[in-house]
């Protein structure tokens, strides 16, 4: 009997196992990018695809989240006027005491 239930959270991916530096890596490819992870000790690579693909979906779910509550601040809240407010020296680090 065939499964009739499928998770397609894998879809628009493709991945290939790669060695590079001197260890085995996952590749995946999808959406625009490339992701690499390495194979974890005691790890199948198709395990560590699934690893890597999981984290980039937290990720971006987290970074629209953030998108999502930084565009729903109020008009007033918004970027500091940075004219002037560059510290004298070449620095691009401004310590704030």
């Amino acid at each position: 009997m065939a499964n009739p239930f499928s998770v397609r959270w894998l879809e628009g991916w493709t991945f290939q196992t790669v060695l590079m530096d001197g260890a085995v890596q996952v590749e995946a490819h999808g959406f625009g990018i490339c992701l690499r992870t390495p194979v974890l000790p005691g790890e199948s690579p198709v395990t560590a695809a699934d690893r890597l693909v999981l984290a980039e979906d937290r990720r971006r779910k987290t970074l629209r989240a953030a998108w999502l509550r930084g565009r729903n601040l109020p008009e007033s809240v918004g970027a500091p006027d940075l004219e002037g407010a560059a510290p004298e020296i070449g620095s691009i680090i401004r310590v704030h005491a």
